[in-house]
């Protein structure tokens, strides 16, 4: 799309700084996540939770840049997560399966006391504080500026099998050690 550049990254938290326009951003950068036990409350006597694998929490975050001409404007942004073979994630809802996607307006304010010519800038982030329920695989989280994307427009990630607690004692009588 001629006159905007996106930028995706991934952060495990973030948050805005509306004063500045900014955003504070933690363990910014990443590509490889843990599938993990969520935090649960505890199952009923007996019955072992049946909760789902899921990542780490994540911020994904978008930096827009736009030539004059584009600031001032609204503009459709999109993201969604897309699987290895570009493929829309969906995940279990409360109406049944939904697709794991992001859309909102946002408009690039065009920069004040600046040379002619500096391009504005804008922000957004989506936090997902309790991760996703996914499978082992890579992923990617895919941008899209009033319904235009171009492959640089993205961030991959790669979801890695939970780690096996490790034992600790001898084996019970009876069974091989």
């Amino acid at each position: 799309m001629g006159g905007v550049k996106i930028y995706v990254l991934l952060a495990d938290k973030g948050t805005y700084n509306p004063q500045a326009g900014t955003l504070n951003l933690l363990n910014a950068g990443w590509a490889v996540t843990q599938l993990r036990r969520p935090l649960a409350p505890p199952a009923a006597e007996g019955h072992p939770p049946s909760v789902p694998m899921v990542t780490s929490p994540q911020a994904v975050v978008v930096f827009l840049e736009a030539e004059l001409g584009m600031c001032n404007k609204p503009l459709t942004l999109e993201i969604e997560l897309l699987t290895e073979d570009g493929q829309v994630v969906e995940i279990q809802g409360l109406s049944g399966p939904q697709a794991v996607r992001l859309q909102q307006q946002i408009i690039v304010p065009s920069p004040a006391g600046v040379p002619t010519g500096f391009p504005g800038h804008a922000a957004a982030m989506m936090e997902l504080p309790q991760g996703l329920p996914l499978a082992p695989g890579i992923y990617r989280w895919q941008a899209r500026v009033n319904g235009k994307q171009e492959d640089e427009w993205s961030a991959r990630f790669y979801v890695a099998p939970a780690l096996q607690p490790p034992t600790f004692g001898f084996s019970p009588p009876g069974q091989p050690g």
